[in-house]
């Protein structure tokens, strides 16, 4: 017969179970009493790597961290009261990039809330609206987890909060006591994912006919090989930041606040195509503000953001799906009327003037972050400090093609910087990890 602890609490190791068979290979967790049977379940389990860590506003943008450069979710563990709170910053970022953290945090019962018991306030949907989903889990309502787990991978990913209160006693007596469940009360569920119709190919064409000018424009964008090599093979004019990791694309237009510090009309696009997410370029968001395009397409699945405040048309498909059905497809269009030439003029006078401004004995801050740019290794990764930083790296440009860049974009605020990287270097240790910050970025 199982002692009470384990009657309490073997839902919650079962919990753990159902996360590796989701894919959850590594686990941030901080100390706590409350959330003993979490540490103990993420502890024992044979395929989860714990991470341990005291502080956990730091703990949240390293699980930030190791899921943008994994690419699996992971779990972040703590006690009750105001320790869930300080996952707030980091839960934030992760809804605004897509990242899928499975946040679990430990409660007290729900009668002892307001009763002055130490470590006890209202968690219950703690961190919305910014994740994807708010639950409590008990043993009772264990379809939840399912549920919620289900929902942090599926579509756009990010992250979902597990809250989940627990009674006394809930220590062991042992350690070998503690067993996962062998068969998890799993539902299976199949997602085929959203395709384009026909007749959205056909109002593309149709528009590209129609269009004249034709701009392509990243947004932030994790690095995607299978997505830059489909760019390279489409003849219109692509615009990326440098956290778009567009670098390995042909001609990409990369230093889009010299390009688009203009008041000419010129550089207007009839037809935008954009996808990926926030831009850092101020001058690009202010030109394209006073000269929008009379067509814009945002093509991707989660948020469509329209700071141009010109979206006509939303495509809920993966960028690297609906480029790769347009090479099939072989969708054409002509009248470009120059535009690709006008642009690739102006970026190579950009090139020019920058490269003389960059080369002159002055050191300031816009050659040291060059410097150390230009001393990246291949196969690199870059991360940028929010406030300055990021900005002068984006005005510079990155010449590297297969160099990662990560920036905490998503709300750009400039805590967890150091934080978020270390999460990059724990998740892949073998490739050099170079973080530019400072401008109070930390």
């Amino acid at each position: 017969m199982k002692s009470v602890a384990l009657q309490n609490t073997q839902h919650i190791y079962d919990l753990v179970e159902l996360c590796a068979q989701k894919g959850v290979r590594k686990a941030v967790v901080c100390p706590g009493s409350r959330c003993a049977p979490l540490l103990i379940g993420f502890g024992k389990h044979p395929i989860i790597k714990t991470v341990s860590m005291t502080d956990e506003r730091s703990a949240g943008y390293v699980g930030l961290g190791l899921a943008q450069q994994s690419g699996e979710p992971v779990a972040l563990v703590c006690t009750s009261g105001t320790a869930a709170q300080n996952f707030t910053p980091a839960v934030t970022e992760a809804f605004y990039q897509n990242v899928p953290l499975i946040v679990l945090t430990a409660d007290r019962p729900p009668e002892w809330i307001d009763q002055w018991d130490g470590q006890t306030i209202h968690q219950k949907h703690l961190y919305e609206p910014h994740v994807k989903g708010s639950f409590v889990f008990e043993e009772e309502t264990w379809n939840v987890a399912e549920e919620a787990l289900e929902l942090a991978l599926c579509g756009a990913p990010g992250p979902v909060h597990l809250n989940i209160p627990i009674r006394e006693p809930f220590y062991p007596d042992g350690l070998d006591d503690v067993k996962f469940a062998t068969e998890t009360r799993r539902t299976q569920s199949i997602n085929n994912g959203d395709i384009i119709k026909e007749k959205n190919w056909e109002e593309l064409q149709t528009e590209l006919n129609n269009a004249g000018n034709v701009l392509i424009l990243s947004g932030q964008s994790e690095p995607n090989a299978e997505l830059v090599g489909l760019l390279n093979q489409i003849d219109i004019p692509i615009v990326g930041d440098i956290i778009s990791n567009l670098h390995g694309v042909d001609n990409v237009i990369k230093n889009a606040d010299l390009v688009f510090k203009t008041d000419g009309n010129n550089l207007q696009p009839n037809l935008m195509i954009t996808f990926g997410r926030s831009v850092i370029s101020k001058n690009l968001k202010l030109y394209f503000r006073k000269y929008k395009p009379k067509t814009h397409w945002h093509i991707g699945l989660g948020i469509a953001g329209d700071p141009f405040q010109s979206l006509t048309k939303t495509v809920r498909v993966d960028p690297e799906y609906f480029f790769g059905e347009w090479l099939k497809r072989e969708i054409t269009f002509s009248n470009q009327n120059g535009y690709h030439s006008i642009l690739a003029e102006v970026q190579t006078k950009v090139d020019s003037v920058l490269k003389s401004k960059l080369n002159e004995p002055d050191f300031n801050y816009f050659s040291a972050v060059w410097k150390v740019m230009e001393a990246m290794p291949e196969n690199g990764v870059l991360h940028l400090g929010n406030s300055m930083p990021v900005r002068i790296a984006n005005i510079i440009g990155l010449k590297t093609p297969n160099v990662n860049v990560w920036s905490n974009r998503g709300t750009s605020g400039i805590d967890g910087t150091v934080s978020t990287a270390v999460g990059h270097a724990l998740a892949d240790p073998k490739r050099t990890h170079t973080l530019i910050v400072g401008d109070l970025a930390f």
